[in-house]
């Protein structure tokens, strides 16, 4: 049983949930109680991972139930909760769900947990986003689908994720520099962009991350502030993001992955509904992100007929986007003159500048 000043959580036995197998009468209710008791029978090991959980209030009124649907190796557990009607709007769904994620975080092989909420729930989905769910960019049987990370998921003996400081600020731009050296063009114009943008009012520096192994920097993401003109005349605020960048070595390794998901859990709990960049959808698809077309937005001075795959996007609060068309603008922080990166380059070690296959400028 786990508890706090309000209500507690534990899971069923067999003959409480056979109690409400029986008593149930809505017919959609009574499968899952039955699919749930099945479940337990089947993997009597790991009865709680597959029973019905109850949850009551201190005085052992029945108020609800949950579930974490069963555990299986190489899946994340999904919770599923209900709150009976005259108890709904006054956030026991919440601390229930904390209660059972408190739990589950306990048991070692569970790293995040999953849910789905039904697009028409908006109040399901309130109480997934206080309990720390973000969209991971699926959708399931019931809608989209959310996930929460254990707390040591972020912060392991491997990595650590972090803000960014001062002091770090020329360590960064040599690891941006390393990261995208001619990669786009010959040399770069990244770590000059960051040293430009710190000082941008659209930059966000609650979302200014590094990433460090072993005590050395090996990654950073950040993000600035800009809009989508909408074609009705509204302006939309969104974020874009980057430069990312992953020191060369460690590339192809999950890191910048890591590094993406975990600086969007941030941007989402901060509020922002959307981040719309440029970038490559074989990577970032694997992040949430889509083709920002399918959202009816347009990169800004982009023919009609122009190829818009590099255009990315993805909400971070569900529906964000709806009803929405429009011009997204990128931060005119972007905009750098080459004669200034050249400039600035010369305060850093000198590198070959070389004309590669698959680079799109120069």
């Amino acid at each position: 049983m786990i508890e706090n000043e309000r209500i507690k959580i534990y899971p069923a036995s067999q003959e409480q949930m056979e109690k409400y197998i029986a008593s149930e009468m809505d017919e959609e209710l009574k499968k899952a109680y039955e699919e749930m008791l099945d479940g337990c029978l089947a993997h009597p090991c790991q009865w709680d991972w597959y029973a019905m959980w109850m949850i009551e209030k201190v005085d052992g009124t029945h108020i609800g139930d949950l579930c974490f649907k069963g555990l299986e190796t190489g899946h994340n557990p999904e919770i599923g909760y209900g709150i009976r009607e005259e108890y709904r709007g006054q956030g026991f769904a919440a601390e229930a769900v904390k209660l059972a994620l408190q739990w589950a975080f306990q048991h070692p092989m569970v790293k995040a947990v999953e849910a789905e909420a039904d697009p028409e729930n908006a109040a399901s989905q309130r109480v997934l986003m206080k309990c720390g769910f973000r969209p991971n960019g699926k959708t399931g049987e019931e809608g989209p689908r959310y996930i929460v990370y254990g707390e040591n998921e972020m912060n392991t003996n491997d990595y650590t994720i972090r803000l960014e400081k001062k002091e770090d600020y020329r360590a960064v731009e040599s690891l941006v520099r390393e990261s995208f050296w001619n990669v786009y063009r010959p040399g770069c114009s990244e770590h000059y962009v960051i040293h430009v943008l710190r000082d941008d009012p659209a930059f966000v520096k609650e979302l200014d991350f590094v990433m460090e192994k072993d005590g050395e920097l090996i990654g950073q993401n950040m993000f600035m502030k800009t809009i989508i003109e909408g074609d009705d005349g509204r302006v939309i605020p969104v974020l874009t993001m980057g430069p990312i960048g992953i020191i060369p070595e460690l590339k192809r390794k999950g890191y910048g992955k890591k590094l993406l998901d975990y600086s969007l859990e941030k941007a989402a709990i901060l509020g922002y509904g959307a981040v719309l960049f440029e970038g490559n959808i074989g990577f970032y698809s694997r992040c949430g992100f889509t083709f920002a077309r399918n959202f009816g937005i347009r990169y800004h001075d982009l023919p009609e007929d122009a190829d818009d795959s590099f255009f990315l996007c993805r909400e971070l609060i569900p529906g964000y986007l709806d009803d929405i068309t429009g011009i997204y603008q990128t931060p005119q922080g972007y905009y750098v003159k080459d004669e200034d990166v050249e400039q600035f380059d010369k305060e850093f070690p000198a590198k070959e500048k070389k004309k590669l296959p698959g680079q799109i400028f120069g």
